[in-house]
């Protein structure tokens, strides 16, 4: 049985010509039996007790409750796993990760996010690499799974990472340590004149507490620079983007 390649319709055996639009068949179809074809692609996922459709993160049947184990490590993310177990320098690892293509499927997206959340909560290297990573694993989740439990579970761990990734900036910026500093040198000031002003200023018993008032006067005026002037690597940037 063939089928008009102008119009779809069924044409006759040993047809020369296509009885509804009149379109002339090239090909001799006297021989030939062609069938029409519908293409499924990508894999269908069964349990194998029941035979029921498995939806993704399934883990146990919804038919038979039956426990799935063993079952296949998504592919793309378990080979990144084991070149950054086989990477010895930390510079390769970043390399990989900033390399590394985010999968678009549903599954390989959660386990990327939680491969990145991972590393990132455990420290260690390439962390503004993962950071990079995980945002646009995230970006690809809010797409890929809409309004779903598993976005939800997704969207806190990710608001978890940039709390904490907020924190460690802040605590390794250059102004929160000028400001411990210069808290320090003002308190020493602070603390010993009160306690020289109470032994009275002026006698032996006040002479220590005027030391550490001095002393103090140091951290104050270090810290004070700190939070005034910017660090060179701010003023090089501002002068560049000056120049552009």
């Amino acid at each position: 049985m063939a089928f008009c390649i102008n119009c779809g319709k069924e044409l006759l055996d040993g047809a020369k010509f296509c009885a509804s639009c009149g379109v002339a068949v090239d090909v001799p179809y006297k021989n030939e039996k062609e069938q029409r074809k519908t293409v499924y692609d990508g894999d269908l996922h069964k349990c194998p007790k029941c035979g029921e459709q498995l939806n993704a993160f399934v883990t146990i049947c919804p038919a038979c409750n039956y426990e799935l184990r063993g079952t296949q490590v998504t592919s793309c993310v378990h080979e990144l796993s084991l070149k950054l177990e086989k990477t010895e320098t930390d510079e390769q690892k970043i390399e990989l990760i900033s390399n590394f293509y985010i999968p678009n499927t549903k599954e390989d997206i959660y386990e990327f996010f939680i491969l990145a959340y991972s590393n990132i909560t455990a420290g260690g290297y390439g962390i503004e690499a993962w950071s990079v990573k995980l945002e646009q694993a995230y970006l690809k989740a809010k797409l890929a799974f809409g309004n779903s439990e598993e976005f939800k579970y997704i969207e806190e761990l990710y608001e978890k990472t940039n709390k904490t990734s907020a924190r460690n900036e802040l605590l390794k910026s250059k102004a929160f340590k000028a400001s411990i500093v210069f808290a320090v040198g003002l308190l020493m000031i602070i603390g010993g004149l009160i306690a020289a002003f109470y032994q009275g200023i002026g006698y032996d018993d006040s002479v220590p507490f005027m030391l550490i008032a001095t002393i103090g006067l140091i951290p104050f005026i270090v810290g004070l620079l700190m939070l005034i002037f910017p660090d060179r690597q701010k003023r090089r940037k501002r002068s560049d983007w000056q120049r552009r």
